[in-house]
């Protein structure tokens, strides 16, 4: 759960600003791109944000408290435009907030859509936009593990769009204990985000030694958001032929939140990803962002 202000906007950490910054850098490399291909045989290209959030969520660390651009904001502001823009969520609040930021830019095409993600890109989004002169860019920012693994790959067998992902690390670590396998319902709610059961034994191991008479005990082998990150990168490479590597996006306290991760039909996407990516790492290395 997120936390929010008074007026329902999102409270959010540096890492929050970090992620909505390596989103806008990939969607004006994407949007250059886009709109050179433009002149030659693409007929127009789409933004979609499958989980809008807060148009201008509150910044707040030790030092100070802001509003800054959300990730609707980064898309309208990125040039060459998008032809259209897709924004969906939940919450009612939101939802206005979206309609009203609608009515400020009457120049451009945006539609606003309340409702389940999952069902919104696979019934309107998907048909409407995967032809094959048209390309689409969709940023999946769930508050846990609500984006469903039959989404995923109904977008990946449409050719024409990125998927631009935040993978909840802290939201499938919370669903596991250690020592004791998964319940079949944390199994099935998993499995429905990670597409079968195989994370199962990537991330437990049965213990060798048993007397004649213990139980199966079950050791958890390995949590490190790295591992988790790269058990979802390696399930994307199933359907997407071009992934990036994931970065590990971390709380002030040093604890892994998520991996964003770019899944593309393309190549040149994944070096573009890649490369803003080891950028990013190695400025948080030296002194910032």
């Amino acid at each position: 759960m997120r936390r929010r202000g008074s007026q329902g906007e999102d409270i959010i950490g540096q890492w929050s600003e970090d992620k909505l910054e390596l989103l806008a850098k990939y969607l004006k490399a994407y949007a250059i791109i886009m709109g050179n291909q433009k002149k030659k045989w693409l007929s127009s290209f789409h933004y979609i944000d499958a989980f809008a959030g807060s148009i201008v969520p509150i910044l707040r660390d030790e030092d100070e408290e802001r509003y800054i651009s959300g990730s609707p904001l980064r898309a309208i502001a990125t040039e060459p435009r998008f032809d259209s823009l897709w924004f969906i969520d939940l919450l009612p609040q939101r939802i206005k907030r979206l309609e009203e930021l609608k009515q400020k830019f009457p120049e451009r095409l945006i539609e606003i859509r309340d409702g389940n993600c999952n069902q919104i890109l696979k019934e309107e989004i998907i048909p409407s936009l995967s032809r094959s002169d048209r390309r689409g860019i969709i940023f999946l920012d769930p508050y846990g593990l609500q984006v469903e693994w039959s989404t995923v790959q109904a977008l990946a067998e449409a050719r024409t769009f990125d998927i631009f992902v935040n993978f909840s690390i802290m939201g499938l670590t919370r669903q596991l204990q250690r020592n004791t396998l998964p319940t079949q319902d944390i199994r099935q709610r998993i499995n429905l985000v990670m597409g079968n059961s195989s994370w199962v034994d990537g991330i437990y191991q049965l213990e060798s030694q048993l007397s004649l008479f213990e139980e199966q005990s079950v050791s958890r082998e390995s949590l490190s958001a790295e591992w988790l990150a790269s058990l979802y990168a390696e399930q994307l490479k199933i359907l997407f032929p071009h992934v990036s590597n994931p970065v590990i996006m971390k709380n002030s306290k040093n604890s892994a939140l998520y991996a964003l991760i770019l899944a593309s039909p393309k190549e040149s996407a994944k070096k573009i990803m890649n490369d803003i990516f080891s950028r990013y790492e190695r400025l948080k290395g030296n002194s910032g962002f």
